[in-house]
């Protein structure tokens, strides 16, 4: 059978775009659609242009090429649906490309790479079981299927199983993961193909175990996968973990510090932190999470979390709760465990001192998340009732802290120092502006970070104090903190 006729042009494309040629296809060809009306209908020549702009970086152009494709060829429509959501994956924007997989799926729901991709997109938006849906539905799709299709979409097929243990683990179903994990084993059984490497899959059985509470059975998994990769700092870590719940608490430490040294080490300084805070040791818990701080960049969240746990330890509610609020504040992935995490942990705070009332919405926010259990829904009626018996209005006491030590306070740093400054601009309808400060530099801000006293309202001109922070998703800065100092409506 001969291959498809393709045009002239899009023969041109693809030839110069294997040269890595890309900017002399921009040149030739990147007016398409607005001054080049006979390659608009060009589907070959159109979809290699899409190809090429997704190298480039072009978002605009990839989903304007894409959705081209799909009008001149609606049959396909989930493949160009789901290759622009591929290119948003590639790019780390989790929720976009979601959006992008959804649409695939709306006209083709048998898309087994769709599922995939659109679980493993929940999956690191720490959506478990939204997640978990996502992967049994291409596990569906993939038994259903007839013995060709399943060949060829073994591969996939294999990773589906791995990250579908992985989410149910995640929401508490450990039983269920060990199946998928033994699924998973039993379908990468061809050596010389390996997808999941062994070493991985008992490190993922260790956690499961770890999960139930069987720390010996945890240990003969990781230290076996430990055999296979001595240089994997997940193992290492995770063996750390499950030697501190065995009791062995020397070898846990040395396990912990050895993994924070290993490639990747950074993400075990949160366990090693978190393990020194529970051994009575501030001043080394501060020492690391600070270098956390430094190095995981991308575990802020749960490093912060921790730093909350040892303000907490040493008697400081107060600064425990501004930590963790100001991580509330920062847009959290909706309907994320990390969210769920983090206002479990508020209303927490807020119930130890009788402060019922104030722990509320943040129960309900936990409670609404995507992994939320049985546990903080019987929490939040359990407070619901009280307030309506009236128990709840002479429990509370003043969130009280106490004096840092000094080596303590030297590693968690000085506070951010405030800024002063005028809003620029602010958009009402979306929830977000910009504040003027220091010679003639600008910042980002959002509604949620800004401390508006009852009956004001937030408007261009307004003088405001700030602090510059992180954005805990897209890592820029922003200013948090904010409060007004000059109430007068400038530009009104």
């Amino acid at each position: 059978m001969k291959p498809p006729r393709t045009s002239s042009r899009a023969d041109e494309v693809r030839a110069l775009r294997k040269r890595g040629e890309l900017q002399q296809i921009i040149d030739r060809y990147g007016a398409i659609g607005e001054d080049d009306a006979e390659g608009w209908g060009d589907l070959d020549l159109v979809l290699e242009l899409a190809r090429t702009f997704s190298l480039v970086g072009n978002e605009s152009r990839v989903e304007q090429l894409f959705l081209r494709c799909v009008e001149l060829n609606p049959r396909r429509a989930a493949l160009y649906h789901c290759q622009i959501g591929w290119y948003f994956q590639r790019k780390k924007r989790w929720a976009r490309a979601l959006g992008w997989y959804e649409r695939a799926l709306e006209t083709f729901p048998a898309y087994h790479l769709c599922h995939f991709r659109r679980g493993y997109c929940l999956e690191r938006l720490h959506r478990p079981r939204a997640a978990v849906e996502a992967f049994h539905a291409a596990d569906q799709s993939y038994t259903e299927s007839p013995p060709d299709q399943q060949e060829r979409g073994r591969g996939i097929q294999i990773q589906v199983l791995f990250h579908l243990a992985r989410n149910l683990r995640e929401i508490g179903e450990t039983e269920r993961a060990r199946a998928a994990l033994d699924r998973c084993g039993q379908l990468d059984d061809r050596p010389g193909e390996r997808v999941i490497r062994n070493e991985h899959r008992l490190a993922s059985y260790g956690e499961t175990h770890l999960r139930d509470g069987n720390h010996e059975a945890a240990i003969r998994c990781l230290e076996e996968a430990r055999r296979l990769d001595a240089s994997s700092s997940v193992i290492w870590e995770r063996l750390g973990r499950a030697y501190e719940s065995a009791g062995r608490i020397a070898e846990a430490k040395t396990v912990l510090r050895r993994a924070t040294e290993l490639p990747k080490g950074e993400v075990a300084l949160v366990s090693l932190g978190a393990f020194l805070r529970r051994r009575g040791r501030p001043e080394e818990a501060a020492e690391v999470l600070g270098a956390a701080l430094v190095r995981h960049t991308r575990g802020e969240v749960q490093i912060r979390m921790e730093l909350a746990e040892l303000q907490l330890s040493l008697g400081r509610p107060k600064a425990a709760l501004e930590e963790l609020e100001r991580l509330a504040g920062g847009r959290l992935p909706p309907g994320s465990t990390l969210a769920a995490d983090v206002e479990t942990k508020i209303a927490q705070v807020l119930l130890d001192h009788g402060h019922l009332a104030r722990a509320v919405p943040y129960l309900r926010a936990a409670a609404e998340q995507d992994g939320a259990g049985e546990a903080e829904k019987e929490k939040l009626a359990e407070v619901l009732a009280l307030l309506e018996k009236g128990n709840g209005t002479e429990r509370a006491s003043p969130l009280v802290d106490a004096s840092l030590p000094d080596r303590v306070a030297h590693l968690l740093g000085p506070e951010p120092s405030v800024q002063r400054g005028r809003i620029a601009s602010y958009f009402p309808d979306r929830g977000f502006g910009f504040i003027a400060y220091g010679e003639g530099e600008t910042i980002f801000f959002h509604v949620s970070h800004c401390e508006v006293p009852s009956g004001e309202s937030l408007a261009t001109g307004q003088e405001v104090s700030f602090v510059i922070a992180v954005n805990q998703r897209n890592r820029r800065a922003q200013a948090e903190r904010i409060r007004l100092h000059d109430t007068a409506k400038a530009n009104r």
